[in-house]
């Protein structure tokens, strides 16, 4: 009996080890954040995980200390009234602890909040297309699809829309936590990132057979860089056809539009209300 507690403790600690080794990959970007409200949120994943370990290591190994020395089962056993308070006062005040902290965090990673800085904020806005992400700059006139540049420690304004899916997620998993862009609404988002960088950004929501390939890079660059894209893509860029870019399409591949429809994207999620 020993030797199978034995093999079921090295079998934890041996999960325990990969499940680190996995999270301290570089592809692992949850835990690799470049922006401040994803440093933010693996803070409050980190906290809430080391204050759930104050009650499950104990537990585990008080657990195993008992199997291996114990060889009787007594159901009846009871350590007392000091013991009972320990057992269920610990735990209850962790998860106080927990609460307090959550809603803390929760309140100031509210994505609806813009994010302060001495640096002017970018717009951007966003729709999600089966099965493309469409990026329109109104102050710029320029559009980008499966592409966002922007430049860093720079707040980002986001605003979310959807057309002709019903739901989507938007998620760059380096900056940002994922956040719903649906058709007939507008969802912000405010995000900003450390320092430059290429970043993967994806559709988190199961939408379809494009789903898989519904991607698109997130590039952070200088003030500089950005403001050369965006003459070189009002220079170069062809108009905007959105018609036929609603279009389904699969692996869209990146595309730059320099002439945009004033007051698209209003356009867009209007069309879904009622006269």
């Amino acid at each position: 009996m020993k030797i199978k507690f034995a093999i079921a403790f090295f079998a934890i600690l041996i999960a325990a080890t990969a499940i680190f080794f996995v999270l301290s990959s570089e592809h692992a970007l949850v835990t690799h954040p470049k922006g401040i409200i994803a440093h933010r949120e693996l803070k409050l994943i980190v906290t809430n995980i080391l204050l759930m370990l104050i009650v499950v290591v104990p537990t585990l190994v008080f657990l195993f200390w008992t199997l291996w020395k114990k060889k009787d089962y007594d159901p009846d056993h009871s350590y007392g009234v000091l013991g009972q308070v320990l057992l269920w006062f610990i735990p209850s005040a962790v998860i106080a602890v927990m609460a307090i902290h959550t809603w803390k965090a929760t309140h100031e990673l509210d994505p609806y909040q813009p994010l302060k800085s001495d640096v002017k904020p970018l717009s951007i806005q966003v729709v999600a297309i089966d099965w493309k992400w469409l990026f329109i700059y109104p102050e710029e006139g320029i559009a980008a699809v499966n592409f966002v540049q922007f430049p860093a420690k720079t707040p980002i304004q986001f605003s979310l829309s959807a057309d002709g899916s019903p739901m989507n997620s938007f998620w760059i998993p380096e900056l940002s936590g994922q956040i719903y862009s649906m058709t007939g609404m507008v969802t912000p988002l405010h995000i900003m990132a450390d320092e430059r960088g290429e970043y993967r950004g994806r559709a988190a929501e199961i939408n379809g057979e494009g789903f898989a390939d519904m991607t698109f890079i997130a590039k952070s660059t200088s003030r500089a860089d950005f403001d050369e894209w965006v003459a070189t893509v009002k220079r170069e860029a062809g108009s905007l056809d959105y018609e036929e870019l609603l279009k389904p399409s699969k692996k869209n591949p990146i595309v730059f539009y320099a002439n945009v429809e004033n007051d698209l994207f209003n356009k867009i999620v209007m069309k879904y209300m009622h006269p």
